[in-house]
């Protein structure tokens, strides 16, 4: 009995050093935590993205995600049941009135904004009476999401018009997640492979994990990302340029076609001014303009004379959302069919 004691001892000292070593790491957590939230206060997305294998990353289905600076803005967006922002009309084998699909990314799905502010949700209330709006833009999203998405979901809507926003990062998207190619004129979708299946499940896990609402993490992530993405940029030859904008131009092609083919009117537009930053797309979307396969809304213009359009998460705010609303509704009331008497009638 007597022998034990120093042996009992010894494990008490190894429990209480044990104790007292994650004591000080908890409290050096805690204190960097407060400290990075009032120096260095960091966004919040919560919950986040979730991985998949057709697109690379989707928006959680149903859910109300909360993008928030504390103690200096607050926005809320809720998602349906498909993951996308709400409202959207219910899918039917018939529809009483045109749909229009807006594709594109976080511009289009409305990030900066409360729901029923982004330009979308406005273009439904000022088409009520002569169409239906389908808002399908996620953040993050590429031509070769975007183009999938129409396919696998957005074609259920049998829409009249398709919608499609242009962001100067949406070629390098293309080459992130290459979930769509063109082979012999056709479109032609695969598995995403820009991660394992560990790092998915890791996604979806800290996607949802309460560890999002730290300011410490949140600092680590964004500089490890711009980090990243500055290197990234910095290894870009000009033939990498070159590709990207051919692997559009493919893309764009094709899929304008493949409207046209279907009687589906396209309008192409972009983030004022980020056309331009790619040349050679817009030079190929003046082409396929002038051969009747989409219309191209110039934008360098939209917000002349208009001040304080955008939202402190970065974005547009809602003014800036209701301007691009405004200069997309005449096209489209263009490009839309004409109703007839009995289809007008309730």
């Amino acid at each position: 009995m007597i022998e034990t004691l120093p042996q009992l001892t010894r494990g008490r000292k190894l429990a209480f050093t044990a104790i007292m070593l994650l004591l000080m790491i908890a409290a050096m957590l805690a204190f960097l935590e407060l400290a990075v939230r009032v120096v260095f206060p960091q966004p919040e997305l919560y919950p986040r993205y979730r991985y998949s294998e057709r697109y690379g990353h989707l928006l959680p289905a149903s859910a109300t995600i909360v993008n928030q600076l504390p103690g200096a803005w607050r926005f809320v967006y809720h998602t349906n049941e498909y993951g996308y922002r709400v409202s959207m009309p219910e899918l039917s084998s018939r529809y009483d009135l045109p749909n229009v699909v807006v594709l594109g990314d976080s511009f289009t799905f409305g990030t900066g904004v409360n729901d029923g502010e982004e330009y979308p949700a406005v273009l439904a209330k000022q088409l009520a009476a002569k169409a239906s709006i389908v808002n399908l833009g996620v953040g993050g999203f590429g031509l070769t999401q975007e183009i999938r998405t129409f396919y696998e979901f957005g074609l259920l809507f049998q829409p009249a018009v398709v919608v499609l926003q242009f962001c100067s990062n949406d070629p390098d998207d293309n080459f992130y997640a290459k979930v769509t190619t063109v082979e012999d004129g056709r479109l032609r979708f695969h598995r995403d492979q820009s991660m394992g299946s560990g790092l998915s499940r890791l996604k979806d896990w800290l996607g949802g994990s309460i560890v999002q609402h730290s300011a410490a993490y949140n600092l680590v992530r964004n500089r490890a990302y711009k980090y990243w993405e500055a290197r990234v940029v910095e290894r870009e030859s000009v033939g990498d340029r070159q590709r990207k904008e051919t692997f559009y131009d493919e893309l764009l092609s094709a899929f304008a076609g493949d409207l046209r083919r279907r009687g589906i009117r396209l309008l192409l537009f972009d983030v004022p001014g980020q056309l331009a930053s790619w040349p050679g797309i817009q030079s190929h979307a003046e082409a396929l303009e002038r051969g009747g396969l989409l219309r191209y809304l110039r934008t360098e213009h939209w917000f002349d004379g208009v001040s304080d359009y955008g939202s402190p998460e970065g974005h547009w705010g809602a003014k800036g959302h209701r301007v691009v609303a405004e200069q997309l509704v005449g096209p489209l009331r263009a490009a839309l069919p004409v109703l007839t008497a009995a289809q007008t009638t309730p």
